[in-house]
């Protein structure tokens, strides 16, 4: 019985930690304003992303969400993603006037990196051979990065940022890889910002809470910023809820852990 106690109260730990690593707090307003100087951040696009995500204390099961809205702050429809069924993570994005934009290849597990296929080409025809952006990541890690078409080297990493008030808040950014020969030098780079998703009691999907894993928000852009690097804006979209979807993986792992660390610990 003490086995049983400890092994789960271990992964419950861990579980909890990954839980407030994933936490973002604070309103778009205050972030956009205590940005390092070094890495300007303009966002003057913001969409919000109605994904529900998952709690912490379920069974491992795949989300069950097949749709998610992406809107524009009036609420009305600028995207759908809809996945094929519910055991599967692969999906497409979609817009009520351009069709079908992107289709995503998704796994579960370990070395099975995501692929975005773009169904459009750059002047709104359909691709007859499709494009395909490969989103690179480790499965220890929760950064993923990845090339577009134009050859910018991107990538989605969580950052924190202190308010004014001297809280720090977590975010989920998008930035420009800035390439160097010099291992020193690069580190010291800041990232050119290209996009954020803020979640926090006023940013977050309706009727989700903050311990919610793969749970949706405000995406902020530069549209700018995205023209100057030749990134398309569903592109940003799509690889963000590619984002989600790990977060609601990496969950759904720790679950597993759990519940086999208690069935191993009873036996």
């Amino acid at each position: 019985m003490s086995t049983t106690t400890l092994a789960t109260k271990s992964e419950l730990n861990y579980l909890e930690k990954e839980v407030r690593t994933s936490l973002s707090a604070s309103s778009s307003s205050t972030l956009c304003s205590t940005l390092d100087d070094q890495s300007p951040f303009h966002p003057d696009k913001t969409l919000l992303i109605q994904a529900r995500g998952v709690g912490c204390f379920r069974l491992p099961l795949p989300n069950r969400q097949l749709e998610i809205d992406i809107l524009h702050p009036d609420g009305h429809l600028a995207y759908t993603s809809t996945r094929d069924r519910v055991c599967s993570g692969n999906s497409v994005l979609s817009n009520a006037k351009l069709g079908d934009l992107i289709r995503t290849e998704y796994f579960f597990g370990p070395n099975r990196d995501p692929v975005v296929h773009l169904l459009q080409s750059s002047a709104g025809n359909t691709n007859t051979n499709t494009e395909e952006i490969h989103l690179r990541g480790q499965w220890t890690s929760r950064s993923v990065s990845f090339t577009t078409p134009s050859g910018s080297e991107l990538r989605w990493s969580y950052a924190k940022e202190k308010r004014p008030d001297g809280r720090k808040v977590n975010l989920i950014v998008l930035g420009v890889v800035e390439n160097s020969t010099d291992e020193k030098k690069a580190s010291q780079i800041p990232e050119r910002r290209l996009a954020q998703l803020l979640r926090c009691e006023e940013t977050r999907t309706p009727q989700t809470s903050r311990s919610s894993a793969g749970n949706g928000g405000t995406l902020q852009m530069d549209e700018e910023g995205l023209r100057e690097y030749g990134v398309d804006e569903a592109l940003v979209v799509a690889t963000c809820l590619t984002m989600l979807k790990k977060e609601v993986d990496r969950r759904r792992m720790i679950q597993m852990m759990v519940i086999a660390g208690a069935a191993g610990g009873g036996s």
